[in-house]
């Protein structure tokens, strides 16, 4: 995304009237479902890419609200507007508007950040248009990356992070960031980003360990979520070319729900989140999440907590009471 696009998305949002509410806030007749305990919410997810269809399914599956993760911040804003006004079905959502990225190929729903100077000025754009959170990738330079959590504290946005390269799980902890995404991408790789392993069967390994125990003590102190999207993997796994390529992705699967149990019983708070994009028939928005609840009850977790990861927790970390 370039500069001049979010100049545009600021002078629109200025002219767009909004339906009910200030753009990222509650509506208040929004907040009982989830306080009375029905309905879930899916902690991850990109509506902009997986089109306006998701929103029935969602609803369909009994979803009351999503936490979207990346997406055009027009679109989700007037999706909100309407749905909230009775004009449209469909969860609640809060969204982080366009990822915070380095260079890729496939920039969509992405701003270009790769200096700290660049980092302020976006943040500071997303800010005054209005998003609920601010959200990272992996190709966002750390020194980018470590102003955006100084400038979103600024704002009282939180950073949800799908960790950049290099940056271990415990830096980004010790630095402010809110919630990390995905127990593969930032979880399992940081060991790797930190030279204390090579290789996945090295990144296990240090898990396993004593030092592996005392870090995730070390995480649950710093208040950070982790947001597992244990589905996404399964996905990932399931569709393996070869038998010996499912074998390996499942057995990092196993891992993943093993390291998931060991960072709840640490006392890490998780979020419930599918990471469902790009229409897809093995992750339906709704029927995603359901699976999510099932692979946190797998990795140790009671129903009832991880219904709370689905529900409560992600309203808690959205700072909705």
């Amino acid at each position: 995304m370039t500069r001049a696009h979010l100049r545009a998305l600021l002078w629109r949002a200025r002219h767009v009237a909004l339906a009910t509410v200030v753009l990222g806030c509650a509506h208040p007749r929004a907040r009982t479902t989830l306080l009375t305990g029905a309905g879930l919410w899916d902690a991850h997810t990109h509506l902009s890419w997986s089109g306006a269809a998701a929103l029935d399914s969602l609803v369909s599956h009994g979803v009351v609200a999503v936490r979207d993760c990346g997406g055009d911040a027009l679109q989700l804003r007037a999706w909100r507007d309407s749905i909230l006004a009775g004009q449209r079905r469909g969860p609640r959502i809060y969204f982080s508007g366009p990822v915070l990225d380095g260079p890729k190929q496939n920039m969509r729903h992405r701003a270009l950040v790769t200096t700290p100077e660049r980092a302020a000025w976006v943040v500071d754009s997303l800010a005054e248009l209005g998003v609920a959170f601010i959200k990272t990738h992996n190709a966002i330079p750390p020194a980018a990356f470590f102003a955006v959590i100084r400038e979103a504290r600024r704002h009282h946005l939180k950073v949800a992070a799908h960790l950049p390269r290099g940056v271990p799980a415990w830096t980004a902890a010790d630095s402010g960031v809110g919630s990390l995404e995905h127990a593969a991408e930032s979880m399992l790789v940081s060991p790797l980003y930190a030279n204390y392993a090579t290789g996945i069967d090295g990144a296990i390994a240090w898990w396993r360990s004593p030092a592996g125990d005392s870090m995730l003590q070390h995480i649950a102190l710093t208040g950070v979520a982790v947001t597992p999207t244990l589905v996404a993997y399964r996905t990932f796994a399931l569709r393996a070319s070869t038998e010996e390529d499912r074998l390996g992705r499942q057995r990092v699967l196993d891992f993943l729900i093993e390291l998931t149990g060991r960072m709840h019983r640490a006392g890490i708070v998780l979020l419930a989140g599918s990471d469902f994009a790009t229409p897809d028939s093995l992750l339906v928005p709704g029927a995603s999440i359901h699976m999510e609840v099932g692979l946190l009850e797998r990795s140790g977790l009671s129903h009832e907590e991880a219904v709370a990861a689905s529900s409560t927790a992600v309203a808690a970390w959205l700072g909705i009471r």
